[in-house]
């Protein structure tokens, strides 16, 4: 928000709150960047002291951006000490603490007094981990911590981890913490609802093991050194991961699964056994929105093993959603896409982004996958919209959208973004193709120019 801007706020404001209350008025200057919250008092008298109570102290990106760590020290130090509000509900802090922790640490320690519930931690700038001190531990009202390049070790004694027992959110970005520590949060968080481990070291096993976590849902990885991760907990409606492959084991019933994104980035080293990933599918087959990259695709398509060609026969039963990512260097064809949706009866949206990449065309291709595209003749009653973005009109991406227009007897609408711009002319005759091959006559075909367009449309 410009000064500007939050001027001609506050004179608006200043309009219309001549009679409210001042616990009113200190609830809407909370909603201020801390940087306006101050200026206010310069601009109404109504807004002189409200400041002081102000609730949300946040002292992010945005607040850092173009002052030196001396000038943020003397505008953090000076709100802190004119603070006269019994409550802070959030804080945030992007800052380089190097050379001043115990300032940070003081900074901490006054607002766990005043019951914070939402720390938001970035000490991206500094040039080495910053020490968690341990009494954020003992904070009962803390409900989410968000780390970023932090280093903690949490008490031994249960006694010292009572903050833990009323966490429910927990981000953890470039943070050292190794299994046992990660052990022991699953241990104490009863009321955890969600945990986000994005660029982390440390962890090697993770393992989810708890049926007391009764409210928790989402797990998120990203880009850690992570190489098992183990799930039982039935609760679990979310699950995110991207990085290199790890095995992933499941020991109850996810019956509560509602998305699934597998960003597996391709490595030079060998793909996990084909029995790994098909355990994974199986323990994720009540999924409902599912998204995966080329790499993880590949795993799961057929392909001739010891001279037998083996085929998965995956069974997403409750699948409505499908988005597959191309990205590197494709070694995928049509087949290996109709190979894991062909059992999906009840898929209603398939959303392909292809990028720049192009689909396979080798001798895999020609002797065998042409050929089990042709013989396969699947029904999907429920599927109603496809989109792809990079359409490039290749022959394989015209195979894979004649064997959707021509199986999907209730296709409502499919979207195209091209990669590039073509003529009017070729447009029509691409469109007189796909009315050919189209089984409904109330499918509607549309070409977009950026995938934002379709926004505009009913999709």
């Amino acid at each position: 928000m410009t000064p500007k801007k939050s001027k001609e706020i506050v004179k608006r404001a200043t309009t219309f709150t001549v009679n409210l209350h001042e616990d009113v008025l200190q609830n809407i200057i909370s909603f201020f960047p801390i940087k306006d919250a101050t200026r206010c008092g310069q601009l109404s008298t109504r807004f002189k002291n409200a400041w002081r109570f102000c609730r949300n102290l946040v002292f992010d990106l945005d607040f850092a951006r173009g002052l030196t760590k001396e000038n943020q020290i003397t505008v953090i130090n000076h709100v802190f000490y004119q603070h006269l509000g019994p409550k802070i509900d959030i804080f945030h802090l992007y800052f380089d603490p190097t050379d001043v922790e115990a300032l940070v640490e003081c900074w901490l320690k006054m607002v766990t007094l005043k019951g914070v519930e939402e720390l938001d931690l970035d000490f991206t700038r500094g040039g080495v981990l910053f020490n968690l001190p341990s009494h954020l531990f003992e904070v009962k009202s803390i409900r989410s911590l968000k780390l970023t390049c932090c280093r903690f070790d949490l008490p031994d004694l249960p006694t010292q981890l009572h903050g833990l027992y009323f966490l429910k959110t927990l981000v953890l970005k470039r943070v050292n913490i190794n299994t046992i520590q990660m052990a022991k949060i699953f241990a104490y968080c009863f009321l955890l609802e969600g945990i986000e481990l994005l660029s982390c070291i440390g962890t090697v096993y993770l393992d989810i093991i708890g049926r007391h976590l009764k409210k928790y849902k989402q797990l998120v990885v990203g880009d850690c050194d992570i190489i098992s991760i183990s799930i039982d907990n039935p609760t679990v409606s979310t699950l995110f991961f991207c990085g290199e492959y790890c095995h992933f084991g499941f020991y109850s019933p996810m019956l509560n699964m509602d998305e699934v994104v597998l960003n597996i980035t391709p490595t030079r080293s060998s793909f996990p056994r084909l029995c790994l990933v098909n355990n994974l599918v199986i323990g994720i087959s009540t999924v409902n929105t599912f998204k995966v990259s080329t790499a993880f695709l590949k795993k799961l398509s057929p392909k001739f093993m010891d001279g037998t060609f083996v085929e998965g026969n995956y069974f997403l039963g409750n699948l409505k959603e499908f988005h597959l990512n191309l990205e590197g260097m494709s070694c995928i064809n049509p087949c290996d896409i109709v190979s894991l949706l062909k059992n999906c009866l009840n898929v209603e949206r398939v959303f392909l982004d292809l990028g720049e990449v192009h689909l396979e065309d080798g001798l895999y291709w020609e002797m065998h996958g042409k050929l089990e595209l042709e013989k396969c003749n699947p029904s999907f009653p429920r599927l109603k919209k496809i989109m792809v973005n990079g359409f490039k009109f290749t022959k394989f991406e015209l195979e894979i959208l004649k064997f959707f227009l021509k199986q999907a007897k209730f296709l409502e609408s499919v979207a195209l973004v091209p990669s590039s711009c073509y003529s009017k002319e070729f447009y029509q005759i691409a469109d007189q193709l796909f009315c050919l091959w189209k089984a409904s006559p109330n499918t509607t075909i549309r070409i977009f120019k950026s995938i934002w367009k379709i926004k505009n449309w009913n999709f």
